[in-house]
Parts: C-alpha cells; sequence; structure tokens
C-alpha cells in the first residue's frame, strides 16, 4: 500500500475517529462555547472546538458506506461507559473494559475469553497513520469552517465543515468532512465525509441515552470460559458461516 494511499485511508478515518467514541479518548475539557454563528473559514493545524465523551451514556452507531461507483454498505454497533467501563457490541462480538481486563464475550454461544492484552479478534487495528498525526503533519492544510447550527434527530447541534489538504501528495485532492457536534453532549452524532477517492462515509449516533444498566459492564455467570485462540477461531467460522448482514 502507498503512503499516498494510507494517507486517504486516514483522511476517512479523521471523521470515523470523532464518531466512534467506544473507541475515543474522552477530553477532559468541556465544549467550548458556541457564542458566534460567523461562517468564517480558519485555516488552522487544530479544530476551533474541543469534544468529550460523556462520563455515562450509551448509543447505536450506524456506517453507511458508498463506494465512487455506487456500491453501498451500512453496518451498526453499539456503545454503552459509565466512567472506566466500557462495552462494545459489533458483529455478534461483544467486548468488555474492565478494571480487571479487557474481556471478549460471544453471546449467542455464550463463551468469553480474557484478552490478556492481545489484539481483540473482529475489532479493526489501529491505522497505520493515526488521524491526530494526520491533522498535525506539516505537509497538511486543515481548514475549519463554522456553518451554523442545525437540529438532527431532535439534538441542538453546531455544524462544520472540516476539510484536509494533503500538500505531499501528486494530486493534491482535498477530503471533506461535515460533523455535527451535539450541544449537550459536546461530542459528534453525525458526520459525513467524502474521500478523494469518491467514497462516502456517514456516520451517525442514535438511541443516545444517559441511563445504563449496570449489567451491560458483567460477564454473565452462565458462560463458559475459553482461550483467547480458541474465541478467536470460533468467531472466526461464525463469520464465514453467517456473512455481516448489510442492514
Amino acid at each position: 500500500m502507498t503512503l499516498r494511499r494510507k494517507r486517504e485511508q486516514a483522511l476517512i478515518c479523521s471523521s470515523i475517529a470523532l464518531l466512534v467514541v467506544a473507541s475515543c479518548r474522552a477530553q477532559n475539557d468541556a465544549p467550548a462555547p458556541s457564542t458566534k454563528s460567523s461562517t468564517d473559514t480558519v485555516v488552522s493545524s487544530t479544530p476551533p472546538f474541543q469534544t468529550k465523551e460523556p462520563e455515562r451514556y450509551r448509543a447505536t452507531r450506524t456506517i453507511t458506506s458508498v463506494t465512487a461507483d455506487g456500491k453501498a454498505s451500512v453496518t451498526q454497533s453499539s456503545t454503552a461507559r459509565d466512567g472506566d467501563l466500557r462495552r462494545t457490541d459489533s458483529e455478534r462480538l461483544v467486548v468488555l473494559n474492565l478494571p480487571q481486563g479487557v474481556f471478549v464475550l460471544l453471546p449467542d454461544e455464550k463463551v468469553y475469553a480474557d484478552s490478556g492484552g492481545e489484539t481483540v479478534p473482529g475489532i479493526a487495528e489501529d491505522v497505520e497513520i493515526s488521524p491526530e498525526k494526520l491533522l498535525h503533519d506539516e505537509t497538511a492544510s486543515t481548514s475549519y469552517q463554522k456553518l451554523g447550527t442545525e437540529l438532527i434527530a431532535g439534538r441542538n447541534t453546531n455544524k462544520y465543515r472540516v476539510v484536509v489538504n494533503n500538500s505531499s501528495a501528486a494530486n493534491v485532492s482535498p477530503s471533506e468532512t461535515l460533523i455535527w457536534i451535539d450541544e449537550t453532549l459536546g461530542m459528534p452524532i453525525r458526520s459525513e465525509t467524502k474521500s478523494p477517492d469518491g467514497t462516502r462515509i456517514t456516520m451517525e449516533l442514535s438511541e443516545i441515552a444517559l441511563d445504563v444498566d449496570p449489567a451491560l459492564f458483567q460477564v454473565p455467570a452462565d458462560y463458559r470460559k475459553l482461550t483467547l485462540d480458541d474465541l478467536r477461531n470460533l468467531h472466526v467460522g461464525l463469520r464465514h458461516q453467517q456473512p455481516r448482514s448489510k442492514l
């Protein structure tokens, strides 16, 4: 994979990182207050807004991807957080981040495993070039434009346009993202990204709630424990038998 292609993928993931709150790192600062409705464009290496993940919440994430030739796919996952406790549900797989460690569950099979710090099966690995590095790369120019406020699914949001232009690429082609940040929660609840290769990715959080059932962060007592290798092999086999459905 060429460096240019890696950067293009990272441009897409920069939007994903803002919405995939199950894997994002919460910021301690509160969202910066929005007092202006100006749509002036400001070119900067840092965004004119701050985001944070609520200490306690749950939500459903929907990702819609449409390639340049019109092929579409839709996937859903859910996330829940209660302080240091975190749960991520994705494709028949559950990952619990608890003080005792990281546990992987297959609810349909009623089995689980202790990850022991190893890579969790079914969870995408980190992109080689992280969004943070890309946005602060001296060869990249990032422009931020506030587009005002907008009501999304009954929630008040501030809307921004973010354009990342990598000047080191042979043919300069910017990636553009529209992002909606919830005024109350202080985190993005929707984004739309158009990548240089024509791919469009839309991400949206729905069913957002601030009440979380403590039972979500427990391994059920009737689950059988497996080694991580055995669980990984079982999960791979189930995926081959039951291909991921498109919603």
